[in-house]
């Protein structure tokens, strides 16, 4: 076969553009873009792949799914991507890699590949004037075009969403009281607590139990909208003082990454304002409620009915005393404030709490009994958590914490005297604190505390039985003295 040479070349090309100037002058612009389009359209079926474009802006307003594909590709680019762009966005925790313009991602899913390009246009603002306007390219085979459609794009949403919500730096809110200024419902601070699943010292089968008990509820917005319930969570923390409560609650919000939003309820002053706190939520909030029991009276009516009566009966010479304990009774409340046991049920379980979406809610209380039954059943208070004192399996995690240790020599006396004694995690963090990370001086210390704590428990006991002995013996002598 024989090559053509520059000269034919040059005569072919010649020809061509002939012929297209012809067609272009010759032909009406009708005919002229029909045939562009069959062209087009040829040329379309005969390519094996298909392309998707997501546009920076969408009608010059921010496309949001282009914001999500980008943070989703910051944590694939780093390996595919020659040229990365390093930055950290405002309100974020971490550096974040993205790809530069003209740049090729390769992921793969489900065994296809499917590649991502970064292209920049230049646009147009004004006279002489012009910016750049970004676009991500989605190519993959026409094979894939179900799977990309309703798997694969679904799941760089999810995870991109994900991404942003880890790397964001989350806030802890409180809301303003009546006499507060400013505007706003709620005021904020940056939120930084340490405390992880990975750091709390509770029973590890607990641990886990709560761990996927989140994870169920944040990937189960479809379940929630089908079966009709609000995309909530009710927790209850209870328990005596000292034993994790309000680290637990912030390991749970670290979890996710959700923010906190702390309500406190002396400083509301009507279930209306209640009402309005909660609408003022975000979504992927933890709202936490803490001492219930001692902000508002939501013991069970009939209960408190019936013990009133009963004092009133034991003690009906002692009004003055009576009346100093339905002061202290009421003191809880706050006396300008109107929040009733309905309001607190509606905000957990009414109307109103459907707005927005993907929130706990984590009541505490040391005094579990003090609460009324209604807000405690399930779909207000889904899990109840009980927070004991320190055993032998959180003591452990404590070690592991505070003394950089596993095992230790006298570990097998503290696992025999811990049952013994009632002793918070908080006191034994502070005994291992006052250690100077000595962990030997931290377990002595431990050992003794609780062998003093143990000797304390004891001497009561003696002290009654003594007296339960001496007793009849002095009521004798008081007879015959009579």
């Amino acid at each position: 076969m024989d090559f053509l040479d520059w000269k034919s070349i040059g005569s072919l090309l010649a020809t061509f553009m002939f012929l297209r100037t012809a067609i272009q002058d010759f032909l009406p612009p009708e005919v002229l873009n029909t045939l562009k389009s069959f062209f087009s359209k040829l040329l379309a079926s005969l390519q094996s792949n298909i392309s998707i474009i997501i546009k920076e802006f969408d009608s010059n307003y921010d496309n949001e799914l282009f914001e999500t594909v980008k943070t989703y590709l910051s944590s694939q680019c780093f390996s595919s991507a020659k040229i990365l762009r390093l930055s950290k966005p405002k309100n974020t925790k971490k550096l974040t890699f993205t790809m530069d313009t003209n740049q090729k991602v390769v992921d793969t899913f489900h065994g296809f590949k499917v590649k991502w390009y970064l292209h920049s246009v230049q646009k147009k603002t004004g006279y002489n004037r012009s910016e750049e306007s970004l676009y991500f390219e989605l190519t993959f085979h026409k094979k894939y075009k179900d799977k990309v459609h309703s798997l694969y794009l679904p799941q760089v949403i999810q995870q991109g969403a994900m991404i942003k919500l880890k790397n964001k730096q989350r806030k802890l809110y409180t809301n303003r009281s009546a006499e507060d200024g400013g505007g706003g419902l709620w005021s904020s601070v940056l939120f930084s607590h340490p405390s992880t699943f990975d750091t709390v010292a509770i029973d590890p089968e607990l641990k886990e139990e709560i761990k996927a008990d989140l994870v169920k509820f944040v990937n189960r917005k479809e379940f929630y909208s089908r079966v009709g319930k609000s995309w909530k969570r009710g927790y209850l923390l209870y328990g005596p003082p000292g034993t994790g409560k309000t680290s637990l609650i912030a390991a749970i919000a670290n979890f996710p990454g959700f923010n906190i939003y702390d309500l406190e309820l002396t400083a509301v002053t009507s279930n209306w304002q209640l009402r309005k706190l909660l609408i003022a939520t975000s979504s992927k909030s933890v709202i936490v409620v803490e001492d219930v029991d001692c902000t508002l009276d939501l013991s069970d009516r009939k209960k408190r009915l019936k013990e009133e009566e009963e004092e009133e009966e034991e003690k009906e010479g002692e009004e003055n005393k009576g009346n100093e304990n339905k002061k202290s009774k009421s003191a809880a409340s706050s006396p300008f404030s109107t929040v009733s046991l309905s309001g607190v049920l509606n905000f957990v379980d009414g109307l109103w709490s459907s707005c927005g979406g993907e929130r706990v809610i984590i009541f505490t209380t040391n005094h579990i009994e003090k609460l009324n039954p209604a807000l405690l059943r399930p779909g207000r208070m889904d899990k109840h958590i009980n927070l004991s004192y320190c055993e032998f399996k959180a003591f452990k995690i404590l070690m592991k914490n505070y003394l950089y240790i596993e095992e230790h020599q006298l570990e097998k006396e503290v696992e025999e005297f811990l049952p013994l004694v009632k002793i918070t995690p908080a006191d034994v963090a502070e005994v291992f604190m006052s250690c100077n990370d000595d962990a030997d001086l931290g377990m002595r210390n431990v050992e003794e505390e609780l062998k003093i704590r143990v000797a304390s428990d004891a001497e009561p006991k003696e002290e009654i039985e003594e007296t339960e002995r001496t007793a009849p013996d002095e009521k004798l002598k008081e007879v015959e003295n009579n």
